[in-house]
């Protein structure tokens, strides 16, 4: 249990387990400014209540989540769209830098 809980420490400062039965209960209290903030003009974002969010964001640090996911098959098929997509983005690139470097 205490491997778990420094696991997901370590993943995230601002989810912590609160007891044996494994719910999940933000760090920060209603209210407390984040310092998220990365416009000059804006406003700090404000921690909001458990129940304001969604469900699916306690889950996103799931180990059996991610390992999932990351084991979903990939078709070749898609791979090599994929690869002619960044192979014509590539070519675009090089020719409007060339055409930029003749001004």
């Amino acid at each position: 249990m205490l491997r778990l809980l420094f696991t997901k420490r370590l993943l995230s400062s601002s989810v912590v387990l609160r007891n044996e039965a494994k719910q999940i209960k933000s760090s920060c209290l209603a209210g407390t400014p984040l310092s998220l903030n990365v416009k000059k003009t804006g406003k700090d974002p404000v921690a909001l209540e458990d129940s304001e969010y969604p469900e699916w964001l306690w889950t996103v640090l799931d180990q059996t989540n991610t390992a999932a996911a990351a084991k979903a098959p990939v078709s070749e098929e898609s791979l090599k769209a994929r690869k002619k997509q960044i192979r014509q983005s590539n070519r675009e690139k090089i020719k409007q830098r060339n055409f930029l470097n003749q001004l």
